[in-house]
């Protein structure tokens, strides 16, 4: 499993969990203002023509749409492009893959903001697998559970543990 502590500039940390990199882009893309095609996708410099309704190769599409005719002349029409707005440029398809995980941990960290911005989080982190998520709780080293009331945020880590029953009630 996954699990996500996020901390508020106002109110209680709270922890959460994901099974996977699906589940946990169908939770990430709840509260983003972007579409979960926009914070991760793969797909074709084909299957974009074909979106727009348009045929390869024509001088229509090479007109009107370059850069898909660009990404097909560079890595050829049925390459697995990948897109991740918070990892990659906004709108940037690249050969290059970005795993779901990564562009949703991106996204997540996009959320984190100096200021006091409503609904913005003053710190987020992620923790890919159970035994990392149980160091976590044991670790003398993370800011984020040594900062003055970092407690908080130690504390909704392990009531998402025990729930799931990761951990046993000592």
């Amino acid at each position: 499993m996954i699990f996500v502590v996020e901390v508020p500039h106002v109110g209680e940390p709270h922890a959460w969990f994901a099974f996977h990199g699906e589940d946990l882009l169908s939770k990430v893309v709840v509260d983003d203002p972007l579409q979960s095609w926009e914070i991760y996708d793969t797909t074709t410099a084909r299957e974009l023509l074909s979106m727009v309704g348009e045929q390869p190769g024509t001088p229509q599409a090479r007109s009107a749409f370059p850069g898909i005719c660009r990404l097909a002349d560079e890595f050829g029409l049925d390459a697995t492009l990948y897109r991740a707005d918070y990892a990659l440029e906004r709108g940037c398809y690249q050969p290059e893959a970005v795993s779901i995980e990564a562009a949703c941990e991106a996204a997540l960290k996009s959320r984190v903001t100096v200021e006091p911005v409503e609904g913005a989080l003053k710190d987020v982190r992620v923790f890919w697998s159970d035994p990392q998520a149980v160091l976590a709780t044991e670790s003398k080293d993370d800011p984020l559970f040594t900062a003055p009331g970092g407690w908080r945020a130690l504390h909704a880590l392990r009531e998402q543990l025990l729930a799931l029953d990761v951990l046993a009630e000592n």
